[in-house]
């Protein structure tokens, strides 16, 4: 192992900061997908152990709306990133055919049924033309 290896991935304080390169991931498409994916598949398995906590600590709850609730949480912070998905950008296509997998499909077909469902349809539209990108890939 190489001790000066290690240590040269931090900076030094005789390292100007102007040297230093940083890419900030959280302002590219593939983050706002993956952040899209990741918390509504996330949330169904989050979901059932909430709704089993609740069920279990109280008989006063409505567990049926603590999980249309959650649903709501869940699809509209989902919503905040991939809405940020811009289909006439070239960077933003590429990134939807570089994250397809069943997973990105699924989470996109269960975007499209939450929102349809409260008749939200503009999202769906937007949700839909990413799944068509995705399925044509």
């Amino acid at each position: 192992m190489n001790l000066d290896s290690l240590f040269n991935l931090f900076p030094s304080k005789d390292t100007p900061e102007n040297d230093d390169v940083f890419i900030d991931f959280t302002e590219s498409p593939a983050y706002y997908l993956g952040m899209w994916k990741k918390i509504i598949l996330n949330h169904i398995n989050f979901n059932k152990k909430i709704l089993q906590f609740f069920k279990a600590s109280s008989d006063e709850l409505d567990i049926a709306d603590v999980a249309e609730a959650g649903r709501y949480v869940v699809f509209s912070r989902a919503w905040y990133y991939l809405k940020y998905i811009n289909l006439n950008n070239e960077e933003h296509v590429n990134a939807i055919i570089d994250s397809k997998d069943d997973y990105l499909e699924t989470s996109l077909e269960l975007g499209i049924k939450h929102f349809q469902k409260s008749e939200e349809y503009e999202k769906c539209a937007h949700i839909l033309k990413v799944l068509k990108i995705s399925q044509k890939s």
